[in-house]
Protein backbone atom coordinates (compact mmCIF):
# COMPACT_ATOMS: atom_id res chain seq x y z
CA UNK A 1 0.00 0.00 0.00
CA UNK A 2 2.74 2.48 0.69
CA UNK A 3 4.40 1.98 -2.87
CA UNK A 4 0.63 2.61 -4.36
CA UNK A 5 0.27 5.64 -2.00
CA UNK A 6 4.00 6.98 -3.15
CA UNK A 7 3.22 6.19 -7.34
CA UNK A 8 0.05 8.04 -6.36
CA UNK A 9 1.78 11.83 -4.75
CA UNK A 10 4.46 11.25 -8.13
CA UNK A 11 1.78 11.42 -10.67
CA UNK A 12 -0.19 13.87 -9.15
CA UNK A 13 3.09 16.21 -8.81
CA UNK A 14 3.81 15.18 -12.66
CA UNK A 15 0.48 16.21 -13.19
CA UNK A 16 0.76 19.71 -11.17
CA UNK A 17 3.91 20.25 -13.18
CA UNK A 18 2.01 19.81 -16.41
CA UNK A 19 -0.74 22.21 -15.73
CA UNK A 20 1.71 24.93 -14.90
CA UNK A 21 3.49 24.25 -17.91
CA UNK A 22 0.99 24.33 -19.98
CA UNK A 23 -0.03 27.84 -18.47
CA UNK A 24 2.88 29.27 -19.72
CA UNK A 25 2.42 28.28 -23.20
CA UNK A 26 -1.64 29.61 -23.39
CA UNK A 27 -2.30 32.59 -25.53
CA UNK A 28 -3.26 35.48 -23.84
CA UNK A 29 -5.59 38.14 -25.59
CA UNK A 30 -5.67 41.58 -24.14
CA UNK A 31 -7.52 44.31 -25.75
CA UNK A 32 -9.37 48.03 -24.93
CA UNK A 33 -7.73 51.51 -24.98
CA UNK A 34 -4.01 51.76 -25.24
CA UNK A 35 -0.94 53.85 -22.94
CA UNK A 36 1.49 53.97 -25.58
CA UNK A 37 4.77 54.11 -23.33
CA UNK A 38 6.96 54.13 -26.31
CA UNK A 39 7.67 53.10 -29.96
CA UNK A 40 7.35 49.51 -29.11
CA UNK A 41 5.47 48.88 -25.84
CA UNK A 42 2.09 49.87 -24.30
CA UNK A 43 -0.25 49.40 -21.24
CA UNK A 44 -3.89 47.89 -21.87
CA UNK A 45 -5.55 47.78 -18.65
CA UNK A 46 -2.53 46.17 -16.18
CA UNK A 47 -0.90 44.44 -19.05
CA UNK A 48 2.33 45.83 -20.07
CA UNK A 49 3.21 44.72 -23.27
CA UNK A 50 6.16 44.49 -25.46
CA UNK A 51 5.26 44.56 -29.30
CA UNK A 52 7.25 41.00 -30.48
CA UNK A 53 9.44 41.25 -33.57
CA UNK A 54 10.81 44.60 -33.41
CA UNK A 55 12.83 47.06 -31.53
CA UNK A 56 12.16 50.89 -31.62
CA UNK A 57 14.27 53.66 -30.04
CA UNK A 58 13.83 54.24 -26.00
CA UNK A 59 11.47 57.29 -25.51
CA UNK A 60 14.43 59.01 -23.84
CA UNK A 61 16.77 58.38 -27.00
CA UNK A 62 18.27 60.25 -29.62
CA UNK A 63 19.45 59.81 -32.99
CA UNK A 64 21.78 62.04 -35.00
CA UNK A 65 20.62 63.66 -38.32
CA UNK A 66 22.72 65.58 -41.01
CA UNK A 67 24.76 66.53 -38.06
CA UNK A 68 22.36 67.29 -35.59
CA UNK A 69 20.75 65.54 -32.76
CA UNK A 70 16.66 64.90 -32.53
CA UNK A 71 14.36 63.04 -30.36
CA UNK A 72 13.89 59.63 -32.55
CA UNK A 73 12.60 58.12 -29.42
CA UNK A 74 9.86 60.81 -29.01
CA UNK A 75 9.31 60.59 -32.74
CA UNK A 76 9.10 56.81 -32.59
CA UNK A 77 6.19 57.35 -29.79
CA UNK A 78 4.67 59.48 -31.72
CA UNK A 79 4.43 56.84 -34.72
CA UNK A 80 2.73 54.45 -32.64
CA UNK A 81 0.63 57.42 -31.45
CA UNK A 82 -1.20 57.97 -34.73
CA UNK A 83 -0.89 54.42 -36.04
CA UNK A 84 -3.27 53.09 -33.34
CA UNK A 85 -5.63 56.91 -33.69
CA UNK A 86 -7.46 56.55 -30.58
CA UNK A 87 -8.66 52.77 -31.45
CA UNK A 88 -8.55 50.36 -29.58
CA UNK A 89 -5.89 48.45 -29.45
CA UNK A 90 -5.78 44.07 -29.34
CA UNK A 91 -2.85 42.45 -28.62
CA UNK A 92 -1.95 38.66 -28.27
CA UNK A 93 0.50 36.42 -26.85
CA UNK A 94 1.93 33.63 -24.91
CA UNK A 95 5.88 34.52 -23.81
CA UNK A 96 6.80 37.37 -21.63
CA UNK A 97 10.22 39.44 -21.52
CA UNK A 98 12.63 39.21 -18.68
CA UNK A 99 10.73 42.64 -17.58
CA UNK A 100 7.40 40.27 -16.75
CA UNK A 101 5.81 42.23 -20.15
CA UNK A 102 3.56 40.01 -22.65
CA UNK A 103 5.71 39.84 -26.02
CA UNK A 104 2.60 40.08 -28.18
CA UNK A 105 1.34 40.79 -31.73
CA UNK A 106 -0.46 43.89 -31.40
CA UNK A 107 -3.34 45.37 -34.04
CA UNK A 108 -5.77 48.12 -33.97
CA UNK A 109 -8.30 47.85 -36.54
CA UNK A 110 -6.98 45.89 -39.40
CA UNK A 111 -3.38 47.99 -38.84
CA UNK A 112 -0.81 45.08 -38.17
CA UNK A 113 1.16 47.78 -35.28
CA UNK A 114 4.42 45.37 -35.23
CA UNK A 115 4.69 45.58 -39.07
CA UNK A 116 3.57 49.14 -39.54
CA UNK A 117 6.49 50.80 -37.02
CA UNK A 118 8.97 48.57 -38.95
CA UNK A 119 7.31 50.23 -42.33
CA UNK A 120 7.30 53.50 -40.95
CA UNK A 121 11.09 53.35 -39.89
CA UNK A 122 10.54 53.60 -35.86
CA UNK A 123 11.47 50.10 -35.31
CA UNK A 124 13.82 47.99 -36.26
CA UNK A 125 13.07 44.15 -37.32
CA UNK A 126 14.27 41.77 -34.17
CA UNK A 127 13.15 38.34 -35.81
CA UNK A 128 10.27 39.19 -38.23
CA UNK A 129 9.44 41.78 -40.74
CA UNK A 130 13.43 41.87 -41.80
CA UNK A 131 12.05 42.52 -45.62
CA UNK A 132 9.91 45.24 -44.37
CA UNK A 133 12.85 46.69 -42.73
CA UNK A 134 14.56 46.80 -45.98
CA UNK A 135 12.35 48.49 -47.83
CA UNK A 136 12.28 51.48 -44.93
CA UNK A 137 16.16 51.45 -44.68
CA UNK A 138 16.21 51.92 -48.48
CA UNK A 139 13.63 54.53 -48.78
CA UNK A 140 15.39 56.20 -45.98
CA UNK A 141 12.47 56.98 -43.79
CA UNK A 142 12.30 57.30 -39.70
CA UNK A 143 15.38 56.45 -38.39
CA UNK A 144 16.99 55.24 -41.14
CA UNK A 145 16.86 59.00 -42.55
CA UNK A 146 19.78 59.49 -40.44
CA UNK A 147 22.11 57.73 -38.07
Amino acid sequence: KLLDYGLAVIILGLLILLAARLDRVETRKTQGSAIINDGDSITLGTERIRMRGIDAPEYTQTCRKNGADYACGTLARQSLVRLIGGRPVTCSGWQRDRYGRLLGDCKAGATDLNRAQVEAGWAVAYGDFEGVEATARAAKVGIWAGT
